[in-house]
């Protein structure tokens, strides 16, 4: 059976194997009342997926109270995408952007646009849709299934996103780029899973991430740091 996590509460040790995916991630990640319902739900074994375990997941596995197992490698076999990481002031991201997003274009790649908020999403989907084809995607966004697909088929070039879209998709050939300046919703679990939309078929296993910033960010080093640990793995 398939379900969402709140689900669970009609079901007490009921499941034999309970398997949850993403458990860093909204709105698992700190509930301790999903967390107990998942827990309640299933009297065999409990098996956690994830790219970004959290601290309480990592502690948990250094107690021993779970096995901790690590595949590093997609099934393509490449590397994971390492992003490129640009500090600058605030024209010098425009421009720096400005010329990645245009070299992108030029080759006819997908781009996918992270920014910080709603707000910021909105005004840069007015400035850039006077010059490519795009779209953009919030939690308050109607038919976001319809635009995703649309964006995958090629009506837009471009896909201006919140972190709606950091995990549980898949776009051949897209390329990411991200605005984060000193945001603190960008932690490194975030720009981890962000990053990861770039690479993942076999047809395009490879591409291009970048990261504007307008300061040094513990979460970028952290984020290149992991992701360069898997790649030597």
């Amino acid at each position: 059976m398939v379900c969402t996590t709140h689900q669970l509460y009609r079901f007490n040790r009921y499941f034999d194997l309970l398997i949850i995916d993403e458990p860093d991630a909204f709105p698992f990640k700190g509930n301790e009342t999903l967390k107990g319902i998942a827990l309640h739900s299933c009297r065999g074994s409990v098996v956690y997926l994830t790219a970004t375990p959290d601290n309480q997941l990592k502690n948990m596995a250094a107690d021993g109270q779970l096995e901790h197992l690590v595949l590093s490698r997609r099934p393509h076999g490449c590397d994971l995408c390492v992003p490129e990481v640009y500090y600058g002031s605030k024209p010098e991201l425009a421009i720096k952007g400005a010329l990645w997003l245009y070299r992108q274009l030029k080759q006819k790649r997908k781009v996918l646009l992270f920014v910080s908020s709603m707000a910021r999403g909105r005004k840069l989907h007015f400035l850039l849709g006077r010059f490519v084809k795009c779209c953009y995607i919030s939690s308050k966004t109607d038919g976001k299934d319809d635009i995703i697909s649309d964006f995958k088929r090629g009506k837009y070039d471009v896909c201006i996103a919140t972190l709606i879209l950091e995990r549980g998709i898949t776009i051949d050939d897209v390329q990411v780029l991200v605005w984060k300046r000193e945001s603190r919703v960008f932690d490194e679990a975030s720009l981890t899973q962000i990053s990861g939309r770039v690479g993942r078929s076999f047809l395009h296993p490879q591409g291009d991430c970048l990261f504007l910033c307008e300061g040094r960010s513990e979460s970028i080093d952290a984020c290149i740091r992991s992701l360069r640990r898997a790649n030597e793995n």
